[in-house]
Parts: structure tokens; C-alpha cells; sequence
């Protein structure tokens, strides 16, 4: 695995003062964040963490992308968290991120998963320029960015998708709907959630496949609700 000194080395890199101490640290954090996961990030990857850093705080401050002020709180709360997705996304697996807005939890994905095609699906303007200019500077050659209303999606993608992803953005039952269509016989919808249940009818065309708990900096309780597509 990869020292923490070296990440630090790493972030110090075109960022200067104080900024490159937080992005430091940060990275130091993620090193060992990824490593409590089972998640071993190469240099490259963590490169590419550093220029999405870089990238979202610098952005931040034109427009509304997350409430997280420094990269630190960007890890902490934001890609630790995507990471726990990673363990259903295969090599070769295409991954849709519906409402990706800053990129979370798609862009982490695609950096910790390269083998895998990612899709980033955010119908605003300006986050959806946000998220090219994450591909561009990060160069993530395996990630694609949908500036597109869920529904108004290419017909291509349909039923062809592994992994469809959301974030706190739909209701379950919304999201599910919005889901079913992309996903593939046997795909999996996850629907990243905070603490507290939501009651909802399983779709007949969906089966629960699990509930994954955990905890984030602080405390922070999050849960993964899973579905398989049948």
C-alpha cells in the first residue's frame, strides 16, 4: 500500500501554503480511509484525487457544490463515503451516478475502479460543466458526463447498465423507478441513505438485496440500501 508520507509528498504538489497542507493531510486521510475499506490506492489514483480536490474547492467557490470547505472535510464526508460502493462494481462493469452534482459518488468510483465505465448524469448546466472540467484536469478516460434529465436519457444506455447509483437525491421508491429501465437483469440500484428508514413497497420487479451500515467521521450514520433488478 501506499506510505502516508508519500501521499503527503504527493499533495504538496501545485498547491501552495496552507492549501497544500490541507490537501496533505487530506490525502493522508483518504490513504488510510481507503485502507480500513480494503481499498489500496495507487499513485496515479491518488493523483487524480488530488486534481479533483483541487478542482471541486476551486469550483466551489463560483457555485453551490457541496457545504464541505476544505478538502479534508471533502474526504472525511464525501469520498470516504462513495468508496463504500466500490465493493459492487466489478471490472468491466458500467456504473451509472444519477444527480451526480460534485461528483459523489461517481468520480470517486471511477478513480478507485478504473476497469469500470462510469456515467455521470446531472441535468444542470453549471455542475454538469463542473464535472467535464473534473474529467478533463483528472483525466478520467473511462467516465462520461450526461448533461440530461434523468428521464430524457439515450435509449442506448437502456437495460444495459451494471450499477445505477444515487445519493440522497430521490425518494426510494422514485429513485427505483428512475433505476429499473437502465439497469440490467440481475443489475443492482444503490440508494445511499442516511440514518433514517424510509418505508417503502419493493417494486415487483426489484428483490431488497441488502442493508449495509456504517459510520463516517464523527460518527455520521449512513446506510446502502440495495436492490437487484429481477
Amino acid at each position: 500500500m501506499r506510505s502516508a508520507e508519500k501521499a503527503r509528498r504527493a499533495a504538496t504538489v501545485g498547491a501552495p501554503g496552507a492549501a497544500a497542507d490541507d490537501v496533505s493531510a487530506a490525502l493522508d486521510e483518504l490513504v488510510h480511509g481507503a485502507a480500513a475499506l480494503g481499498e489500496s490506492l495507487s499513485d496515479a489514483a491518488l493523483s487524480q484525487f488530488r486534481a479533483y480536490l483541487d478542482t471541486l474547492l476551486l469550483w466551489r467557490q463560483r457555485i453551490a457544490l457541496t457545504g464541505a470547505s476544505t478538502a479534508v472535510e471533502v474526504v472525511r464526508f464525501h469520498i470516504l463515503d462513495a468508496l463504500h460502493i466500490c465493493s459492487f462494481v466489478e471490472p468491466g462493469s458500467r456504473v451509472v451516478d444519477l444527480g451526480s452534482g460534485a461528483g459523489f459518488p461517481g468520480v470517486p468510483l471511477a478513480i478507485a475502479r478504473n476497469a469500470a465505465t462510469v456515467v455521470l448524469v446531472e441535468p444542470r448546466r453549471k455542475r454538469a460543466n463542473f464535472l467535464r472540467e473534473v474529467v478533463r484536469v483528472a483525466r478520467l478516460t473511462t467516465v462520461a458526463v450526461e448533461e440530461a434529465r434523468v428521464e430524457d436519457l439515450d435509449g442506448a444506455m437502456a437495460g444495459r447498465c451494471d450499477v445505477v447509483v444515487s445519493r440522497a437525491v430521490w425518494a426510494i421508491d422514485a429513485f427505483l423507478a428512475l433505476a429499473r429501465p437502465l439497469l440490467r437483469r440481475g443489475g443492482c440500484a444503490v440508494a445511499m441513505k442516511g440514518p433514517k428508514a424510509e418505508v417503502v413497497a419493493v417494486p415487483p420487479d426489484f428483490v431488497v438485496a441488502d442493508v449495509v451500515t456504517y459510520t463516517l467521521h464523527g460518527g455520521v450514520a449512513r446506510r446502502l440500501l440495495t436492490y437487484r433488478a429481477v
